[in-house]
């Protein structure tokens, strides 16, 4: 195959020579980053990829975060405690939408909601998936009305993700 019909077939397939695939064996996943962003580290997330640049003074991003759970939640519960806990959580938080979907080849939730973190008011897509005892939960962050940028990294963030157990 000629390095032209790779490019073209890379293309094609959304799949970048920049993008990074990060592999967590323990934690039981893998993903691919958006093109162009670069990993980083946050306290509380398994990882997180940073946008190429900022927008005003937030960095947009994707991350991963896998929570354990105790026997017994199932998707419904996680995702209706999950709903209870955004007034706590965010102020001035707000639902946009849900959707029922799938997360590497489980049944999952995704949750498009607003809220302000200090001055910002943020854009958050969530899509999250129980399998037995851990939650898989993807989150991508913008700054509310700069979601249109925000879409197509979360779409193909989502869409990499593999449960590895």
């Amino acid at each position: 195959m000629t390095w032209k019909r790779v490019a073209a077939l890379a293309f094609l397939l959304g799949v970048s020579a920049d993008a990074v695939t990060f592999s967590s064996p323990k934690d039981g996943f893998s993903i691919t980053a958006p093109a162009g962003w670069k990993q980083a580290s946050y306290p509380g997330t398994n990882v997180v990829f940073m946008a190429p640049k900022p927008l005003a003074s937030f960095q947009p991003n994707v991350n991963v975060l896998v929570q354990p759970l105790p026997a017994g939640i199932t998707q419904k519960k996680y995702h209706d405690l999950s709903l209870k806990q955004l007034d706590t959580v965010m102020t001035d938080g707000k639902i946009l939408s849900q959707r029922a979907t799938t997360l590497g080849g489980q049944p999952a939730n995704e949750v498009i909601y607003q809220g302000r973190q200090g001055k910002a008011t943020l854009y958050f897509h969530a899509t999250y998936a129980v399998k037995g005892r851990q939650a898989y939960i993807l989150t991508g962050t913008t700054v509310l009305g700069s979601q249109a940028t925000l879409l197509p990294a979360m779409k193909t963030f989502v869409s990499s993700f593999k449960i590895l157990s």
